[in-house]
């Protein structure tokens, strides 16, 4: 709860022991107690329940262990599978910020997503 930098843990596939991608958490407001999740996955992995699995297991550390009262997340208006898994789990769409990400040289717009303790 006092670190400024991310909490970051590997996604590893139990039976073979390859890192298919990463997850991480950062507090972004002590006083209200709000975290930030994202994460990133190997496409040849995408759609297996491997980030759907680490994205649970970190909302349940998120509100059990740190008592956390909320989770945010962002994700690019173009990434389907990363709004569609925030989706999955119980995130809500808060709302878009608008060229708030530049990719490739061009500025993106974002989605913003919240889910609240209160919310399970």
């Amino acid at each position: 709860m006092e670190s400024d930098g991310w909490l970051s843990l590997g996604i590893t596939e139990s039976f073979t022991g390859e890192k298919l991608g990463s997850i991480g958490l950062k507090i972004v407001n002590r006083e209200a107690k709000i975290g930030e999740v994202g994460f990133m996955i190997k496409t040849n992995a995408q759609g297996k329940g491997f980030a759907s699995e680490a994205l649970n297991l970190l909302k349940a550390y998120s509100f059990e262990e740190l008592d956390l009262n909320k989770l945010v997340a962002t994700c690019s208006i173009h990434n389907h599978s990363s709004f569609n898994l925030l989706g999955k789990v119980g995130f809500v769409r808060e709302g878009c910020l608008h060229q708030n990400s530049l990719i490739n040289h061009k500025y993106v717009d974002d989605y913003v997503y919240g889910l609240c303790k209160s919310a399970l």
